[in-house]
Protein backbone atom coordinates (compact mmCIF):
# COMPACT_ATOMS: atom_id res chain seq x y z
CA UNK A 1 0.00 0.00 0.00
CA UNK A 2 3.07 2.57 0.55
CA UNK A 3 3.95 2.56 -2.80
CA UNK A 4 0.36 3.01 -4.25
CA UNK A 5 0.08 5.80 -1.60
CA UNK A 6 1.99 8.68 -3.11
CA UNK A 7 0.66 7.97 -7.10
CA UNK A 8 -2.80 9.41 -5.72
CA UNK A 9 -1.28 13.08 -6.38
CA UNK A 10 -0.04 11.98 -9.62
CA UNK A 11 -2.74 11.02 -11.65
CA UNK A 12 -4.54 13.30 -13.67
CA UNK A 13 -7.12 10.74 -15.29
CA UNK A 14 -9.87 12.27 -17.44
CA UNK A 15 -12.01 9.01 -18.03
CA UNK A 16 -15.14 9.81 -20.31
CA UNK A 17 -17.38 12.27 -22.30
CA UNK A 18 -20.35 13.31 -21.12
CA UNK A 19 -23.13 13.66 -24.14
CA UNK A 20 -26.85 14.92 -24.50
CA UNK A 21 -27.60 11.14 -24.44
CA UNK A 22 -27.63 8.42 -21.25
CA UNK A 23 -25.47 6.01 -23.45
CA UNK A 24 -22.48 7.57 -22.33
CA UNK A 25 -20.59 7.93 -18.89
CA UNK A 26 -20.13 11.66 -17.01
CA UNK A 27 -16.87 13.50 -17.57
CA UNK A 28 -15.39 14.80 -15.00
CA UNK A 29 -11.74 16.55 -14.92
CA UNK A 30 -10.53 16.01 -12.17
CA UNK A 31 -10.91 12.20 -11.14
CA UNK A 32 -7.48 12.31 -10.52
CA UNK A 33 -8.31 12.47 -6.62
CA UNK A 34 -11.28 9.86 -7.05
CA UNK A 35 -11.70 7.48 -10.19
CA UNK A 36 -13.43 4.55 -8.40
CA UNK A 37 -16.81 5.33 -10.28
CA UNK A 38 -14.56 4.52 -13.73
CA UNK A 39 -12.15 2.09 -12.39
CA UNK A 40 -12.78 0.40 -8.55
CA UNK A 41 -9.12 -1.20 -8.88
CA UNK A 42 -8.32 2.31 -7.75
CA UNK A 43 -10.45 1.64 -4.38
CA UNK A 44 -8.78 2.38 -1.03
CA UNK A 45 -5.50 4.57 -2.60
CA UNK A 46 -4.75 5.94 0.51
CA UNK A 47 -4.50 5.29 4.23
CA UNK A 48 -7.28 8.00 5.15
CA UNK A 49 -10.71 7.20 5.09
CA UNK A 50 -11.61 9.40 2.16
CA UNK A 51 -14.99 11.39 1.47
CA UNK A 52 -15.20 12.80 -2.22
CA UNK A 53 -17.34 15.29 -3.50
CA UNK A 54 -17.59 16.12 -7.07
CA UNK A 55 -19.68 18.57 -8.83
CA UNK A 56 -19.78 20.00 -12.38
CA UNK A 57 -21.92 22.31 -14.01
CA UNK A 58 -21.93 22.27 -17.83
CA UNK A 59 -22.85 25.02 -20.14
CA UNK A 60 -23.51 27.29 -17.14
CA UNK A 61 -26.08 30.10 -18.04
CA UNK A 62 -27.96 27.96 -20.45
CA UNK A 63 -31.41 26.67 -19.04
CA UNK A 64 -31.49 23.44 -17.98
CA UNK A 65 -27.99 22.68 -18.76
CA UNK A 66 -26.13 19.22 -17.66
CA UNK A 67 -25.67 19.37 -13.91
CA UNK A 68 -23.37 16.15 -12.66
CA UNK A 69 -22.57 15.22 -8.93
CA UNK A 70 -19.85 12.71 -7.28
CA UNK A 71 -19.95 10.97 -4.21
CA UNK A 72 -16.94 8.38 -3.37
CA UNK A 73 -16.33 7.29 -0.01
CA UNK A 74 -13.63 4.65 0.07
CA UNK A 75 -11.51 2.93 3.12
CA UNK A 76 -7.91 0.53 2.90
CA UNK A 77 -8.11 -2.13 5.29
CA UNK A 78 -4.59 -3.26 6.02
CA UNK A 79 -4.81 -6.79 7.40
CA UNK A 80 -6.85 -8.23 4.03
CA UNK A 81 -4.61 -5.79 1.90
CA UNK A 82 -8.16 -4.66 0.44
CA UNK A 83 -10.04 -1.46 -0.53
CA UNK A 84 -13.57 -0.99 0.42
CA UNK A 85 -16.26 1.82 -0.47
CA UNK A 86 -18.94 3.40 -1.78
CA UNK A 87 -19.65 5.27 -4.62
CA UNK A 88 -22.74 7.52 -6.18
CA UNK A 89 -23.43 9.53 -9.35
CA UNK A 90 -25.97 11.45 -10.27
CA UNK A 91 -25.64 13.00 -13.91
CA UNK A 92 -28.97 15.40 -15.16
CA UNK A 93 -28.68 15.60 -19.19
CA UNK A 94 -31.46 18.08 -19.99
CA UNK A 95 -34.80 18.92 -18.79
CA UNK A 96 -36.22 15.67 -18.70
CA UNK A 97 -32.96 13.37 -18.41
CA UNK A 98 -31.11 11.69 -15.87
CA UNK A 99 -29.42 8.99 -15.17
CA UNK A 100 -28.39 7.77 -11.01
CA UNK A 101 -25.93 5.24 -10.37
CA UNK A 102 -24.87 3.65 -7.02
CA UNK A 103 -22.44 1.11 -6.26
CA UNK A 104 -20.29 -0.84 -3.56
CA UNK A 105 -16.47 -1.01 -4.59
CA UNK A 106 -13.99 -3.61 -3.51
CA UNK A 107 -10.40 -3.70 -4.94
CA UNK A 108 -8.16 -6.49 -3.70
CA UNK A 109 -4.03 -5.61 -3.96
CA UNK A 110 -1.55 -7.74 -4.58
CA UNK A 111 1.99 -7.06 -3.54
CA UNK A 112 4.30 -8.46 -6.64
CA UNK A 113 7.71 -7.25 -5.58
CA UNK A 114 8.61 -4.89 -2.69
CA UNK A 115 7.91 -2.11 -5.31
CA UNK A 116 5.13 -3.33 -7.51
CA UNK A 117 1.62 -3.37 -6.46
CA UNK A 118 -1.56 -4.75 -8.63
CA UNK A 119 -4.90 -3.96 -7.65
CA UNK A 120 -8.11 -6.03 -8.64
CA UNK A 121 -11.19 -4.17 -8.69
CA UNK A 122 -15.02 -4.78 -8.94
CA UNK A 123 -17.63 -3.13 -8.52
CA UNK A 124 -21.69 -3.71 -8.14
CA UNK A 125 -24.91 -2.28 -7.71
CA UNK A 126 -27.98 -0.42 -9.67
CA UNK A 127 -27.97 2.00 -12.84
CA UNK A 128 -31.63 4.57 -12.54
CA UNK A 129 -32.54 5.98 -15.65
CA UNK A 130 -35.39 8.46 -15.64
CA UNK A 131 -37.36 10.02 -18.45
CA UNK A 132 -40.44 12.49 -18.50
CA UNK A 133 -41.07 13.79 -21.60
CA UNK A 134 -43.86 16.11 -20.38
CA UNK A 135 -41.19 18.42 -19.26
CA UNK A 136 -40.14 18.90 -22.55
CA UNK A 137 -41.91 21.82 -24.59
CA UNK A 138 -42.27 20.75 -28.71
CA UNK A 139 -43.79 22.25 -31.27
CA UNK A 140 -45.57 19.17 -32.66
CA UNK A 141 -47.62 17.52 -30.21
CA UNK A 142 -46.45 14.33 -32.74
CA UNK A 143 -43.47 14.36 -32.10
CA UNK A 144 -43.84 12.51 -28.73
CA UNK A 145 -43.65 8.63 -29.82
CA UNK A 146 -40.60 9.11 -31.94
CA UNK A 147 -37.60 6.95 -31.64
CA UNK A 148 -35.75 10.42 -29.86
CA UNK A 149 -38.83 10.87 -27.67
CA UNK A 150 -40.22 8.60 -24.98
CA UNK A 151 -44.05 8.49 -25.29
CA UNK A 152 -44.23 8.49 -21.36
CA UNK A 153 -42.41 8.54 -18.15
CA UNK A 154 -40.41 6.10 -17.40
CA UNK A 155 -38.16 4.80 -14.88
CA UNK A 156 -35.83 1.85 -15.00
CA UNK A 157 -33.25 0.24 -12.65
CA UNK A 158 -30.87 -2.39 -13.88
CA UNK A 159 -28.06 -3.83 -12.21
CA UNK A 160 -24.93 -2.70 -13.30
CA UNK A 161 -20.81 -3.64 -12.99
CA UNK A 162 -17.43 -2.98 -13.23
CA UNK A 163 -14.31 -4.06 -13.47
CA UNK A 164 -10.89 -2.67 -13.31
CA UNK A 165 -6.80 -3.22 -12.71
CA UNK A 166 -4.18 -1.19 -11.61
CA UNK A 167 0.20 -2.08 -11.73
CA UNK A 168 1.73 0.62 -9.77
CA UNK A 169 5.42 1.15 -8.60
CA UNK A 170 6.70 4.59 -7.34
CA UNK A 171 7.10 6.12 -10.73
CA UNK A 172 4.30 5.63 -12.71
CA UNK A 173 0.87 3.71 -12.90
CA UNK A 174 -1.50 1.86 -15.59
CA UNK A 175 -4.76 1.02 -15.34
CA UNK A 176 -7.04 0.15 -17.25
CA UNK A 177 -10.93 -1.07 -16.94
CA UNK A 178 -14.62 -1.67 -18.06
CA UNK A 179 -17.64 -0.08 -16.85
CA UNK A 180 -21.37 -1.48 -17.38
CA UNK A 181 -20.13 -5.18 -18.00
CA UNK A 182 -23.24 -6.73 -18.65
CA UNK A 183 -24.31 -3.74 -21.24
CA UNK A 184 -23.79 -4.70 -24.83
CA UNK A 185 -26.48 -2.36 -26.25
CA UNK A 186 -27.62 0.98 -25.33
CA UNK A 187 -30.29 2.78 -25.40
CA UNK A 188 -32.25 5.94 -24.02
CA UNK A 189 -31.79 5.33 -20.37
CA UNK A 190 -29.28 2.25 -19.79
CA UNK A 191 -25.54 2.85 -20.44
CA UNK A 192 -23.53 0.41 -22.74
CA UNK A 193 -20.09 -0.92 -22.30
CA UNK A 194 -16.88 1.08 -21.68
CA UNK A 195 -13.02 0.34 -21.98
CA UNK A 196 -11.02 2.97 -20.40
CA UNK A 197 -7.16 2.75 -20.61
CA UNK A 198 -4.40 4.94 -18.69
CA UNK A 199 -0.64 5.30 -17.68
CA UNK A 200 1.05 8.09 -15.77
CA UNK A 201 3.86 8.71 -14.55
CA UNK A 202 5.50 11.08 -11.57
CA UNK A 203 8.79 13.17 -12.48
CA UNK A 204 10.65 15.00 -9.53
CA UNK A 205 12.13 18.10 -10.75
CA UNK A 206 13.53 19.23 -7.49
CA UNK A 207 12.83 19.17 -3.61
CA UNK A 208 9.48 20.93 -4.21
CA UNK A 209 8.13 20.65 -7.62
CA UNK A 210 6.64 17.43 -9.20
CA UNK A 211 5.07 16.62 -12.57
CA UNK A 212 3.07 14.33 -13.28
CA UNK A 213 2.16 13.55 -17.38
CA UNK A 214 -0.80 11.65 -18.61
CA UNK A 215 -2.53 9.40 -21.60
CA UNK A 216 -5.83 7.58 -20.80
CA UNK A 217 -7.94 6.40 -23.93
CA UNK A 218 -11.85 6.05 -23.62
CA UNK A 219 -13.72 3.50 -26.31
CA UNK A 220 -17.39 2.89 -26.51
CA UNK A 221 -19.42 2.21 -29.60
CA UNK A 222 -17.80 4.38 -32.06
CA UNK A 223 -17.02 6.83 -29.78
CA UNK A 224 -13.21 7.48 -29.01
CA UNK A 225 -11.47 10.01 -26.56
CA UNK A 226 -7.74 10.57 -26.06
CA UNK A 227 -6.75 12.71 -23.06
CA UNK A 228 -3.74 13.83 -23.29
CA UNK A 229 -2.17 16.62 -19.93
CA UNK A 230 0.34 17.12 -17.03
CA UNK A 231 -0.17 18.02 -13.33
CA UNK A 232 2.59 20.06 -11.51
CA UNK A 233 2.92 19.70 -7.88
CA UNK A 234 4.43 22.19 -5.27
CA UNK A 235 5.30 20.87 -2.17
CA UNK A 236 2.30 18.67 -2.04
CA UNK A 237 0.17 22.03 -1.40
CA UNK A 238 -0.98 23.38 -4.92
CA UNK A 239 -1.14 22.46 -8.19
CA UNK A 240 -2.16 23.19 -11.56
CA UNK A 241 -2.27 21.84 -15.20
CA UNK A 242 -3.53 21.45 -18.48
CA UNK A 243 -5.06 18.59 -20.41
CA UNK A 244 -5.65 18.67 -23.93
CA UNK A 245 -8.58 16.51 -25.60
CA UNK A 246 -8.15 15.79 -29.33
CA UNK A 247 -11.33 14.70 -31.25
CA UNK A 248 -10.07 11.05 -32.64
CA UNK A 249 -13.49 11.04 -34.82
CA UNK A 250 -12.38 14.45 -36.38
CA UNK A 251 -8.89 13.87 -37.43
CA UNK A 252 -7.36 14.46 -34.13
CA UNK A 253 -8.58 17.90 -33.86
CA UNK A 254 -8.47 19.60 -30.50
CA UNK A 255 -11.79 19.82 -28.89
CA UNK A 256 -11.46 20.65 -25.45
CA UNK A 257 -8.79 22.25 -23.35
CA UNK A 258 -8.96 21.84 -19.26
CA UNK A 259 -7.43 23.93 -17.32
CA UNK A 260 -7.24 23.08 -13.12
CA UNK A 261 -5.85 24.63 -10.38
CA UNK A 262 -6.05 23.29 -6.90
CA UNK A 263 -4.96 23.48 -2.85
CA UNK A 264 -4.57 20.80 -0.26
CA UNK A 265 -4.04 21.39 3.66
CA UNK A 266 -4.50 19.35 6.64
CA UNK A 267 -6.54 16.30 4.68
CA UNK A 268 -8.74 18.54 3.24
CA UNK A 269 -8.47 19.22 -0.55
CA UNK A 270 -10.12 21.38 -2.87
CA UNK A 271 -9.90 21.82 -6.87
CA UNK A 272 -11.08 23.53 -9.97
CA UNK A 273 -11.75 23.11 -13.29
CA UNK A 274 -12.62 24.89 -16.23
CA UNK A 275 -13.19 23.35 -19.84
CA UNK A 276 -12.24 25.53 -22.84
CA UNK A 277 -13.66 24.12 -26.08
CA UNK A 278 -11.26 24.36 -29.09
CA UNK A 279 -12.63 24.24 -32.95
CA UNK A 280 -16.01 22.83 -33.23
CA UNK A 281 -16.68 23.28 -29.53
CA UNK A 282 -15.55 26.50 -28.78
CA UNK A 283 -18.85 27.69 -27.99
CA UNK A 284 -20.84 25.08 -27.17
CA UNK A 285 -18.49 24.01 -24.39
CA UNK A 286 -17.32 27.53 -22.41
CA UNK A 287 -18.55 28.18 -19.40
CA UNK A 288 -18.22 24.56 -17.61
CA UNK A 289 -16.85 24.62 -14.18
CA UNK A 290 -16.22 21.59 -12.08
CA UNK A 291 -14.95 21.78 -7.87
CA UNK A 292 -13.60 19.07 -6.22
CA UNK A 293 -14.23 18.89 -2.04
CA UNK A 294 -12.00 16.20 -0.15
CA UNK A 295 -11.54 15.09 3.17
CA UNK A 296 -8.97 12.52 4.52
CA UNK A 297 -9.95 11.03 8.00
CA UNK A 298 -6.83 9.73 10.07
CA UNK A 299 -7.28 6.46 11.14
CA UNK A 300 -3.88 6.33 13.27
CA UNK A 301 -5.57 9.15 15.29
CA UNK A 302 -8.13 6.52 16.15
CA UNK A 303 -5.64 3.57 16.79
CA UNK A 304 -3.71 5.91 19.17
CA UNK A 305 -6.38 6.21 21.58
Amino acid sequence: MKTTKNILYSLFTVLGICTASAQQDLMLSQEIFSRVNKNPAATGNTEDIDIFLHGRIQWAGIDNSPRTGVLNVTNYIDKIKSGMGFTCSYDKMGVAHSTTNMKLVYAYQLDLTDKYVLSLGLGAGVNIGYIDPYQNTVDDASEFGEETLSADKETKVSPDFDFGAELTNPYWTVGASVTHLTKNESNSLDPERHYYLYGTSLIPVNKKWELAPTLSYMHRNKTNVMEIGSLAFYDRFVWGGLTLRPDLNEGFNPSMLVITLGVEWKKFRFGYSYDLGLGTNEKLSSSTHEIILSYGIDKGKWKKQ
